[in-house]
């Protein structure tokens, strides 16, 4: 198919939008990890989580601007190479945007667990502390402490 009878245009606004988009996001992970990275107040189970969540959204964020690339360029040059070339080369475009949806779900996934886990952490030290002040009250026989 000659290129001036492919209607490209719709495919390269479409797919520099997602290189964009990608692009951003990536930018937007880095400076997020360099903030947690150098802040003290985070546990190494905190910093381990946000190690791993980087890895895992710069490369969502990577085959997003990818998978823009190949919409955007596909379009323009695969119908040159034949209908076979050029279904196996959507095919493998499809299946890195069911990639991309793999990756959102295993971020949720493990962000959710470790927010359950920090919960229940919580939960915890707050049970304890309720019991000690429980306890105090009890052993002061309800009377207020005076300075």
């Amino acid at each position: 198919m000659a290129l001036e009878d492919n209607n490209w245009i719709p495919a390269a606004v479409f797919g520099g939008s997602l290189v964009l988009l990608g692009s951003g996001m990536m930018v937007g992970h880095v400076r997020a990890w360099q903030k947690h990275r150098h802040d003290a107040s985070h546990s190494d189970l905190d910093i381990q989580h946000l190690r791993n969540r980087y890895r895992r959204r710069m490369q969502a964020s990577s085959a997003v601007a990818f998978v823009g690339c190949a919409i955007g360029l596909g379009d323009i040059f695969i119908w040159q190479f034949g209908p076979l070339v050029a279904a196996v080369y959507w095919l493998v475009v499809i299946l890195l945007g069911c990639w991309i949806t793999l990756l959102a779900f295993g971020d949720l996934t493990a962000v959710r667990t470790h927010s359950h886990t920090i919960k229940a952490q919580l939960d915890s030290r707050r049970k304890a502390l309720e019991a000690e002040l429980t306890e105090h009250r009890r052993r002061n026989n309800g009377q207020s402490i005076k300075d």
